[in-house]
């Protein structure tokens, strides 16, 4: 049962750090110097959707260290993130039409 929860806390926060990658990706401008910070989005992003794509090839026991690791992840570089953005969408700052 504990595996069931384990595996649920780490699609979440794969999600979550997937989500962050592409938007991530998708602010940055073409200049040469986001060349590295491209590289290494890309690989969070396919890592992210390594995990999330595990359960379909039966990967469903993920270590805890993996857990852990990226729950952390999640909770310093994607929950910020996303409180940052829906506390500015709340606010009225950005109108939810917008890109």
């Amino acid at each position: 049962m504990t595996t069931h929860y384990l595996l649920i806390i780490n699609l979440v926060a794969a999600g979550l750090i997937l989500l962050r990658a592409l938007c991530a990706l998708n602010e940055m401008t073409p200049g040469a110097e986001h060349h590295l910070d491209r590289l290494f989005c890309s690989v969070l992003a396919t890592g992210a959707v390594a995990v999330l794509l595990g359960p379909l090839y039966g990967y469903t026991s993920p270590q805890t260290g993996e857990v852990a690791m990226n729950t952390g992840f999640a909770g310093l570089y994607a929950i910020p993130w996303l409180y940052v953005a829906t506390r500015d969408r709340l606010k009225g700052c950005i109108p939810w039409t917008s890109r």
